[in-house]
């Protein structure tokens, strides 16, 4: 999968899915785990000083193998990839010593993308990618994930609809993202955007959803007022993650219009 994220933030602050802050179940009286969190796209085992497992085997939330992983004596810390292709739910991680079970703790890996920022580039030049022409400076637009959850997740399209130059085509019709391409040389469009669980990325459209070649909707001096959707569409959970503007256009046309957004 290509990418599309600009600068990770860092971390999220607080979790919203109950158990410690990393989405395990408390560990204060396990022997063996320090800790289980998700970091970036990978499962994190941290263990105690006096931990002798050989092995761990994560059980997926509908009781299948997921993963299993060998131990090395004297290991403090190991990493499970995780991915972005993945049930989301509690994960069993069990540790045994010579085949034998001698713990097993659950760990909630879910992730939870919502819209928080939502810029034109034609009002934040200065905050579109590197290379951006002036026709995608005007017509396109920047887009702020963050991930609340505590598993990953990939963006794979975006979408807007409503009152504004050009609605992205349906699905069936149009089966690339919508989301630009940072690591492609061409401008295309990106396979996927991942988001680590608890950080946030930045994303641009890349389907002129504000171009001035429309005569979908009017800009005119005594200002004209609308509403559009904007959706995002992820791999792992199905459920779209969408949040709704308020628009304005006041100007003699579209090419010199002033188009104001706020969420409704």
């Amino acid at each position: 999968m290509t990418g599309a994220a600009v600068a990770v933030s860092g971390c999220l602050s607080g979790s919203e899915n109950g158990g410690s802050e990393n989405g395990a179940d408390s560990l204060d009286d396990d022997e063996i785990f320090e800790d289980l969190f998700v970091e970036g796209t990978e499962l994190v085992l941290e263990f105690t000083e006096d931990s002798s497992v050989d092995q761990v085997n994560v059980i997926d939330p509908n009781g299948e193998a997921f993963a299993e992983q060998s131990i090395a004596a004297g290991v403090d810390r190991e990493t499970i990839e995780i991915g972005t292709e993945y049930e989301p739910g509690e994960y069993d991680v069990v540790a045994l010593e010579n085949g034998d079970e001698q713990t097993t703790q659950s760990v909630t890996v879910e992730p939870d993308v919502r819209i928080t920022d939502l810029r034109l580039g034609r009002n934040h030049p200065d905050e579109m990618f590197e290379g951006a022409s002036d026709r995608e400076i005007r017509s396109e637009a920047i887009l702020t994930l963050e991930n609340h959850g505590t598993g990953p997740e990939a963006a794979i399209r975006l979408a807007f609809d409503g009152e504004i130059p050009r609605q992205t085509p349906d699905e069936d019709e149009y089966e690339e993202s919508g989301i630009y391409d940072m690591e492609s040389d061409f401008s295309g469009h990106a396979d996927a955007v991942v988001i680590p669980a608890g950080e946030e990325v930045t994303l641009y459209s890349q389907r002129r959803p504000f171009s001035s070649a429309s005569e979908r909707v009017d800009c005119t001096p005594e200002t004209e007022y609308g509403q559009f959707e904007v959706t995002i569409e992820t791999e792992v959970s199905d459920e779209v993650t969408a949040e709704t503007y308020e628009v304005s256009y006041t100007g003699e046309n579209l090419v010199e219009c002033d188009i104001e957004i706020e969420v409704t």
